[in-house]
């Protein structure tokens, strides 16, 4: 598979069947995302990898499953992913939690240097999902909110200091997975050249 057919290919899985995967290409996986630029060379995010399916239905319990009462067809994303929060932790076979120590704050530090480890955190993610892809798996993400990345820290045993931008899903796509329709973002729609 060429990359711009991997790119072209990778969807957010929400529904995965219950195949193993080999932890061979799980290393892989992981290893794709440590290759990840960080913002001063730095390479802060570690990856606690869950394969055992009773931690990972363990830890599916801090995720409810969101209902999502959006009527608009462009919100179809939002419609399917919101209530299949937690069964798509739960139907996983690999969760992946990246991590960062916190040194700054996102709302008052004052250069914005909070943002940085936060944009290196998601550009390790996006390798993951792209190796992931490549490897013939479906991948999900969950972003922690409200009491979610506490009680996931502390039931991990995770120290306090610790971020977690967001929660990967790897697995074999189930067969009878739903996917949304896309929303159309290409060059023509949301590309500006020179100026606004």
């Amino acid at each position: 598979m060429s990359f711009y057919e991997v790119i072209n290919k990778r969807r957010t899985i929400r529904q995965f069947d219950q195949e193993e995967i080999p932890k061979e290409v799980i290393e892989r996986i992981l290893d794709a995302g440590l290759k990840a630029p960080s913002g001063g060379g730095k390479k802060d995010c570690e990856l606690l990898t869950i394969t055992e399916k009773d931690i990972i239905l363990d830890l599916a319990k801090f995720v409810p499953s969101y209902p999502c009462n959006i009527k608009s067809p462009k919100n179809e994303v939002l419609k399917i992913g919101h209530p299949l929060q937690r069964s798509m932790i739960e139907e996983s076979t690999c969760v992946i939690l990246v991590l960062y120590k916190q040194k700054h704050e996102f709302s008052n530090s004052p250069n914005n240097f909070g943002l940085q480890d936060y944009a290196s955190a998601w550009v390790l993610i996006e390798n993951i999902l792209l190796a992931a892809t490549y490897e013939g798996l479906g991948t999900g993400i969950h972003v922690p909110v409200q009491k979610e990345p506490e009680q996931i820290k502390e039931f991990m045993k995770i120290p306090y200091n610790y971020y977690i931008p967001a929660i990967i899903l790897l697995g074999y796509t189930a067969e009878n997975a739903v996917l949304p329709k896309r929303i159309d973002a290409n060059i023509n729609n949301r590309v500006h050249w020179n100026q606004w």
